[in-house]
């Protein structure tokens, strides 16, 4: 019997490489980048709190990754399955409680943009996202958890404002472009939308 991290695992390693065409860097600051991200569907699903806690536990996320993936793999409206693209893109927006609401998405290929499948899952959900300026920088390492792109969003923040840029606060995306068998050079990157 495969367990579900042995499926994430296999699941990553068939990844292929799809993503949202974004614009080559249209400005870049010293550390930072903007680009353009084309209005796009992804494949979403909540990533809850347990009840007084402040972050998403792992089991938490591997449970919204596998309700994606069994997306992917054919649990919707026209049993397709559909190629996994990157990045995996947590969109983190201010809860009430001071925490944050997350929701993990999925983008999807170009081939069913204008008309995907529709989740069979209650828990999950098609999201268009708009066409956005982000302002943006690379890191590498495994973050995995909130605090990490949380410190990463402070450390992008600093620099924008040192050159008097300013973002929304109200949302932010944390993506992850590698698998979890890709140990060295990895590609995160947050994206604070333009304000």
């Amino acid at each position: 019997m495969v367990t579900r991290m042995k499926m994430a695992v296999i699941v990553m390693m068939m990844v292929a490489l799809l993503s949202p065409q974004l614009s080559d860097a249209a400005s870049v600051g010293r550390g930072w980048e903007s680009r353009e991200v084309p209005g796009k569907v992804w494949v979403c699903t909540g990533q809850p709190r347990a009840p007084g806690t402040t972050q998403t536990s792992t089991s938490d996320q591997m449970a919204a990754f596998l309700r994606l993936f069994a997306y992917l793999n054919g649990r919707n409206n026209r049993d397709q399955r559909l190629p996994m693209g990157v990045p995996v893109s947590i969109e983190a927006r201010p809860a009430p409680d001071g925490g944050k609401e997350l929701s993990a998405c999925f983008f999807l290929p170009e081939s069913v943009q204008s008309n995907p499948p529709t989740p069979t899952e209650p828990l999950v959900y098609l999201s268009t996202r708009p066409a956005l300026t982000i302002l943006t920088r690379r890191f590498g390492g495994f973050a995995t958890d909130e605090d990490t792109w949380e410190n990463e969003a402070r450390a992008l923040r600093r620099l924008l404002s040192a050159e008097g840029q300013q973002t929304r606060t109200d949302l932010q995306y944390w993506n992850a472009y590698d698998p979890p068998y890709k140990f060295w050079n990895r590609h995160n990157e947050v994206w604070l939308v333009k304000a």
